[in-house]
């Protein structure tokens, strides 16, 4: 019964992808598709294929400054996976890549670990960038981001694919994004316990992530905002002001998000993580998915600098979008509900009815196409770069 239960799924699930890709007019193929399977939404990229093969094909063009020299033996500048390769063909102008196809991400559920896949395969690239594969910096990333906007994935591990947000509890800064530090200053110390009464102010240092040539991904402080109760005097730590310096010489970093520790329900804090290498990077990332007490101290052994975030601070990373036309950041993880205007009744339909999305595909402006209800409108995970707006009459934002 099981077996043909998965079969008939499977079967629906190929009309389905036939019904929304092959056999509609071809303007369906040039937009993001959420679509639901079974009790699970899928976001489909453009030109997603219908396939029931194993693997779809992406040819991503080779910039020109890469077709203008040899960028190493074929085999060195290849990956080979199980479910993710890259390579390119020696004389062509593009990388090829193979992916898994929305049929065979759904038939790997419960068998397949596809977060561990990527990692490897994303560990694997970053490899290519290191020996030089690439034309730059700037071709690396636009190849990475290519190939994470091109799968098929479920709608909620789209953060995932993108930033490495998820189950680990950390975000890879990306070019574009902002990293945000509000921290609180009170006049006493209670240990992890603050009074209101001894609340002095708030400041709130904001940086954005920049790529820089060769550097890879950089911090700039962009301003310390203050805000303090009867003009009280207030100075932005030190921690929080020289990041920039002081992880000048770092080539990635990931931010490991403020979360909790079950035992006395204690708040671990934020850490952010330097490193030059991926091997690095790893090594610390398992360290501290292990020791949620582990201190800056205990990563001494691994060539990473590293900044943790005690006492009254949070610190979130931020995506730049864009409202209404208006430029703004929002935290990782927000959905597109989040974001718009508190609505009820006519004007709740009305919201709905005119709300759009639109997503960079390939450099060009992309629509995304949801069913016009509040279960798939609280689906969509927003990316950096996205465009939301709505009937300019609805109710005030909220």
């Amino acid at each position: 019964m099981q077996r043909r239960t998965r079969t008939a799924w499977i079967a629906a699930l190929a009309a389905l992808f036939t019904a929304a890709i092959g056999c509609a007019p071809k303007k369906s193929t040039d937009v993001y598709q959420l679509r639901q399977i079974q009790s699970q939404y899928f976001l489909l990229p453009p030109n997603t294929s219908a396939s029931q093969e194993k693997y779809q094909t992406l040819s991503i063009p080779v910039t020109e400054a890469g077709n203008g020299r040899e960028t190493g033996d074929a085999k060195d500048c290849s990956v080979k996976g199980d479910w993710f390769s890259f390579y390119r063909v020696p004389g062509n102008k593009f990388w090829t890549v193979q992916i898994p196809t929305a049929a065979a991400w759904e038939q790997s559920g419960g068998t397949v670990d596809m977060k561990d896949e990527w990692q490897g395969f994303e560990a694997a690239l970053y490899g290519l960038q290191q020996r030089h594969c690439f034309a730059s910096l700037d071709e690396y990333f636009q190849v990475k981001q290519r190939i994470a906007a091109s799968l098929p994935a479920p709608a909620d591990e789209t953060l995932f694919y993108r930033y490495g947000y998820g189950p680990g509890g950390y975000v890879d800064l990306a070019p574009d994004m902002q990293v945000r530090i509000e921290r609180d200053f009170y006049r006493s110390n209670h240990g992890e316990q603050t009074r209101p009464e001894d609340y002095r102010g708030t400041t709130i240092t904001t940086y954005a992530v920049t790529a820089s040539g060769e550097e890879e991904v950089k911090l700039a402080l962009l301003g310390v905002e203050k805000k303090s109760p009867g003009g009280n005097a207030l100075d932005a730590t030190s921690l929080d002001t020289k990041l920039a310096s002081q992880f000048s010489a770092s080539s990635r970093l990931r931010l490991f998000l403020q979360g909790l520790v079950v035992s006395g329900n204690a708040k671990t804090p934020a850490i952010l993580i330097g490193a030059l290498r991926q091997n690095d990077l790893s090594a610390v990332t398992t360290a501290i998915e292990t020791n949620p007490q582990i201190a800056c101290a205990d990563l001494i052994r691994w060539r990473v600098t590293c900044v943790l975030f005690r006492g009254p601070v949070t610190v979130s990373p931020m995506l730049h979008v864009t409202v209404n036309g208006a430029s703004s950041y929002i935290p990782v993880g927000s959905k597109l509900w989040i974001v718009l205007p508190y609505a009820t009744g006519d004007k709740e339909a009305k919201l709905l009815r005119t709300v759009r999305l639109q997503r960079l595909f390939r450099g060009k402006v992309t629509q995304v196409l949801f069913a016009r209800n509040q279960e798939e409108v609280s689906q969509l995970l927003l990316i950096g770069g996205d465009r939301i707006s709505w009937s300019r009459s609805v109710a005030a934002k909220r």
